[in-house]
């Protein structure tokens, strides 16, 4: 018998937590009806592209329960244990989507989403591989489409020129740079950040952490 994830099947297990899409490339009707049921019910829509074991997104919940915070996680345990945890502190307005971030299109409407949160994505460090970055001109302007007129993207990451690079795009793009730091565990925007898994791996590593808020 050939091997399966059990996590595959897990997923479903948690039907008003995590919406467990077949195909992780489209998009399904009853998917995108539920998301806009849920947001309809919040005065705020939250997404984040890749929450991965949810650290982020269940404070971001927390924090914010007048807001329906997204998390949009391709990893089947990832998104698992990210519902686990929604469940066991009792998060109503969390939702984790098992969906490629790049679907964003798809799934909102234009000036549905109050912010769009991308934490330390893969930076794609050589030069054969930067196509694959997430964070790119074409998803940049869905992002943009997407957001509220006072919209905003808040990206993190500990890869020095993905950082620069990507602030170049959002200026190209006419975004504004409302708040920049290279070394966010350093700077006052700390008191205002929250934490990811990988965060506390890097603060322990010592390396500097890159932080931006970009508004429409």
């Amino acid at each position: 018998m050939a091997w399966e994830n059990q996590y595959m099947q897990m997923v479903k297990s948690k039907p008003g937590i995590i919406l467990a899409e077949e195909d992780r490339s489209d998009v399904s009707d009853a998917a995108r009806l539920e998301l806009r049921q849920r947001a309809a019910s919040h005065k705020r829509l939250f997404v984040e592209l890749g929450s991965g074991s949810g650290l982020h997104l269940l404070t971001l919940a927390e924090q914010n329960r007048d807001a329906l915070c997204i998390g949009l996680e391709i990893r089947f345990k990832r998104a698992f244990k990210t519902g686990e945890k929604a469940e066991r502190m009792g998060l109503s307005n969390l939702l984790v989507m098992r969906s490629d971030a790049r679907q964003i299109g798809q799934l909102f409407g234009d000036g549905e989403v109050d912010g769009f949160f991308v934490n330390y994505p893969d930076p794609w460090d050589k030069r054969r591989w930067l196509k694959n970055r997430l964070l790119n001109p074409e998803l940049l302007l869905t992002m943009r489409r997407l957001l509220k007129p006072d919209g905003f993207l808040r990206y993190k990451t500990d890869h020095q020129e993905y950082f620069a690079s990507t602030a170049k795009l959002l200026a190209d793009g006419g975004w504004r740079i409302a708040k920049q730091t290279t070394d966010l565990l350093s700077s006052s925007l700390t008191d205002e950040n929250i934490p990811t898994e990988f965060e506390y791996l890097f603060k322990s590593q010592g390396k500097p952490l890159c932080m931006l808020e970009a508004l429409t």
